[in-house]
């Protein structure tokens, strides 16, 4: 953790939980500042309703890892719309980042993955 602190230029770090999938775990870490990246993918455009790093839906980044000393990601930026559908569905989480989201109600827009899953 406190290698991911200065990583990440974060000003306040916590562990936020660990959450099972079916293949591996992720180990989540919260933090209040440092990480401002922008929003979704790069170079995709951003939707009217997103709100910048640091303020609403987006005041904390979060980071997982499959081990409490592997390599930490940091989950992408959301918008409020993105959080509704992530509550719509119920799905397990795999543990891979990557993974595909195929859902019912339809999960977002196209090519999200689970890492917007597990933020939202």
């Amino acid at each position: 953790m406190k290698k991911l602190a200065a990583d990440s230029g974060a000003t306040k770090l916590r562990f936020f939980g660990k959450i099972r999938g079916t293949e591996n775990d992720y180990y989540v870490a919260e933090a209040e500042g440092g990480g401002e990246e922008g929003g979704g993918e790069e170079g995709a455009e951003l939707p009217p309703d997103f709100e910048a790093a640091g303020s609403g839906v987006n005041k904390f980044s979060y980071w997982v890892s499959h081990s409490s000393l592997g390599t930490w990601t940091k989950l992408p930026d959301i918008s409020p719309s993105d959080l509704n559908a992530g509550r719509a569905i119920k799905i397990l989480f795999s543990g891979d980042l990557e993974r595909p989201i195929y859902a019912d109600p339809y999960y977002f827009k196209a090519n999200k993955t689970e890492k917007f899953y597990l933020r939202a």
